[in-house]
């Protein structure tokens, strides 16, 4: 018989990407916002998968009332 459960607290998505200081010294690239239609936005390459798997590309819209995030 089970009296209680603790469930252990999930880590933020920004927590394994670096957390906000990952965005500071980033690039930007001519990719629209698919949010605010922005025609430009940062741009972050990390290796989540194994090594033979392509890179995901992490996104974050450079319009600053947006900062929309997105992958590809």
């Amino acid at each position: 018989q089970v009296t209680s459960r603790k469930y252990p607290r999930l880590k933020e998505v920004d927590d394994v990407l670096g957390g906000a200081a990952a965005w500071e010294n980033v690039d930007s690239t001519a990719e629209p916002c698919p949010k605010c239609e922005h025609p430009r936005a940062y741009f972050m390459q990390i290796q989540t998968r194994s090594a033979d798997e392509p890179m995901t590309t992490f996104y974050k819209c450079c319009n600053p009332q947006c900062g929309h995030r997105w992958r590809d």
